[in-house]
């Protein structure tokens, strides 16, 4: 197995190397649902972690998890912060780890199951010639085979909410019709896979009156980022996690049952698959 880098985003940010962005100023955004509970993978940095601090600011109940709390710092500040703000482990390459949460929170409403946990890995090993096959594995079992096993494991406590809705933070990396040439061929395939798998999971879950979202949170500002257009001769503006954090929330909020398993971006316009 080759030595490479795995790289653990919060957010899918190489979304937007093809489509550009622009500020989105939380004052402007359109009201927001009313508060719940929001369960948040990959909370420990970037995008998820601004996205456990917006929702705390907004009044939710926020149960944000991270595979390594202890080592979550900025995570850890925050639910000092907000008495409604509670962290917990979790890998979602663990089916035990999963079950053993969602059994825990078992009485416990999720009116938000925020599946934004995600893996890059090394560019380098996603060159045709020089594929990674061990990392290929990795980066599916964790954009798409674990958001699929958190839906299942915590579809019941979804289902006895208000808001009933399970969200996939994905990425344009993902559509077939904007793909180019580049150098992170598990990464787009893994995004493809998990836009199908969601939007097949929202028509298995829509007589439940669950709604399945797919959100792409625009191009973050990022050390990842960076690493992914490290050599590229290309330039964008780029999103602040807190304006993507601040985006996002806004698409979530206005994401209604109508729109179940649409691809749709931080702007709220619809992305072709």
């Amino acid at each position: 197995m080759k030595s490479h880098r795995i790289v653990l985003l919060s957010v899918a940010w190489v979304c937007a190397i093809l489509i550009s962005n622009s500020f989105i100023s939380p004052a402007l955004a359109g009201a927001h649902a009313a508060k719940g509970t929001v369960l948040i993978t990959g909370s420990n940095r970037g995008i998820g972690l601004e996205l456990a601090r917006a929702y705390a600011e907004k009044g939710w109940t926020v149960i944000a998890t991270a595979r390594k709390p202890d080592k979550a710092d900025d995570l850890k500040a925050i639910a000092a912060a907000n008495d409604n703000v509670r962290i917990e482990q979790l890998d979602v390459t663990d089916p035990e780890m999963i079950e053993a949460l969602a059994d825990k929170l078992k009485d416990q409403p999720i009116d938000v199951l925020l599946n934004n946990a995600a893996v890059l890995g090394e560019p380098a090993d996603q060159i045709f010639g020089n594929f990674d096959y061990d990392l290929m594995n990795l980066v599916l079992a964790v954009n798409v085979e674990g958001p699929l096993r958190l839906s299942e494991a915590f579809v019941e406590h979804v289902a006895k909410s208000d808001q009933k809705k399970i969200v996939a933070i994905t990425s344009t990396q993902g559509s077939i019709q904007l793909v180019r040439n580049g150098t992170l061929t598990f990464y787009n395939t893994s995004k493809a896979a998990l836009n199908m798998s969601m939007r097949v999971l929202s028509k298995d879950l829509a007589a439940r009156g669950i709604t399945v979202a797919l959100v792409s949170p625009g191009a973050v500002d990022t050390d990842m980022m960076n690493l992914a257009l490290s050599g590229a001769n290309t330039s964008m503006p780029l999103l602040t996690p807190q304006q993507s954090a601040e985006a996002v929330i806004d698409a979530i909020d206005n994401y209604t049952f109508e729109m179940t398993g649409s691809f749709m971006s931080h702007r709220k316009t619809e992305i072709p698959w």
